[in-house]
């Protein structure tokens, strides 16, 4: 099978009008590409790959099989850092950056992809992929593809994603798992004793539109902004910006809510909003975009109790595994999450001599752990 790879452009914060064909690969491809939708892309551009280093320039490389049907797609988004002009992955970071593409053709299309990106990169002109997950196997071979045809490809190891596999299929199931692990108890003695404080209601958001759903990101960004994160130099907020809280609304609206992936989880302390877990499911998979708490509130461990109602309701929807991104295992390990593969950045430098000579020294220890930093900042 021949497999054709066409350009289309977009500019202006605004991706090529391809939402119907899009969708019809997507239904075609492995399940664990199931969020990355036309939506997902479309609003991200808009809303968030337009505005600071991100220049709303975006480029669709688009691989076609013989007949015509489209068989995968890789989206690119330009933004500048350090003066340089970067082509990169597109969409929110969690959960990692990827890309559709069809199972029975993968080796075909990521060839035809990996030709396509080295023959079109401009001479000043950077890739970065990341962060991402090559433990898919479309994306290791995309990488695999691309280090064999150029050498001027650098990788940069990242955190693993972890996840919890073979979450309790039934309610039986589920209720053991509370009574045989001691954390879980402390759980319940933690809500019985909020009950006993103070005036206590816990709200699941399952799919809100309009005022709702405007009232349940405020109030992710009122616990967010009184969490750890308003402090700390490290970490991603995901609703204190006006620019974040559009893109959610807007995803929202437009994608999660329409196709039944949201859930969020909200406790309210005497009326005020202590806490959040905030979710996205697509096919047997939930990703956990966020799990906040307001800190003056953290004796009664609300982010905890909501975990629990979470988990439940992933034995009502026959949720199999939940993804919880990365970092902080400490805590994620007690909630059954396992470490995977490590994650991966990587960079391709402009073609030429200088291209190639400016791979080898960035794999020069030092200078790797240097360069790294500084696109992970």
């Amino acid at each position: 099978m021949t497999i054709t790879v066409r350009i289309r452009e977009g500019v202006g914060g605004v991706l090529p009008d391809i939402g119907a064909e899009w969708d019809k690969c997507l239904s075609g491809a492995p399940d664990h590409q199931g969020l990355f939708t036309y939506e997902w892309y479309a609003v991200w551009v808009k809303d968030l790959g337009s505005t600071g280093p991100w220049t709303g320039e975006t480029r669709l490389f688009l691989a076609y099989d013989d007949e015509g049907v489209l068989r995968g797609i890789l989206p690119l988004v330009k933004r500048y850092s350090y003066r340089v002009a970067f082509w990169c992955l597109p969409g929110y970071y969690q959960p990692f950056r990827g890309f559709v593409c069809h199972e029975d053709v993968a080796a075909q299309v990521c060839a035809a992809l990996a030709k396509a990106l080295l023959r079109t990169q401009g001479w000043l002109e950077l890739y970065r992929f990341g962060p991402t997950d090559a433990a898919y196997p479309e994306r290791a071979m995309l990488v695999n593809e691309l280090t064999r045809r150029c050498h001027r490809l650098v990788r940069f190891p990242d955190e693993p994603t972890i996840v919890a596999h073979n979450l309790p299929r039934s309610k039986d199931e589920f209720l053991g798992l509370v009574q045989e692990h001691s954390s879980m108890k402390r759980i319940q003695s933690y809500e019985r004793r909020m009950r006993r404080e103070g005036m206590v209601d816990f709200r699941h958001f399952r799919n809100p539109r309009d005022e709702e759903l405007r009232s349940m990101l405020a109030a992710c960004s009122t616990i967010e902004r009184k969490s750890w994160l308003a402090t700390s130099r490290s970490g991603y907020p995901r609703f204190m910006s006006s620019e974040s809280l559009q893109f959610w609304e807007d995803l929202c609206a437009k994608q999660l809510g329409p196709r039944e992936q949201l859930d969020v989880w909200i406790s309210y302390f005497n009326s005020r909003p202590i806490a959040f877990r905030f979710t996205i499911t697509s096919g047997t998979t939930r990703y956990l975009i966020a799990n906040q708490y307001d800190e003056e509130f953290a004796e009664y461990r609300a982010g905890w109790i909501l975990y629990l109602r979470d988990l439940e309701n992933c034995v009502e929807r026959g949720v199999r595994s939940m993804d919880m991104g990365h970092g902080a295992a400490h805590y994620k390990t007690r909630w059954g999450g396992e470490a995977g593969a490590s994650g991966l950045d990587f960079l391709i430098l402009p073609p030429g001599p200088l291209g190639v000579v400016g791979a080898m020294m960035m794999n020069i220890k030092p200078v790797h752990r240097r360069v790294h930093n500084m696109i992970r900042s």
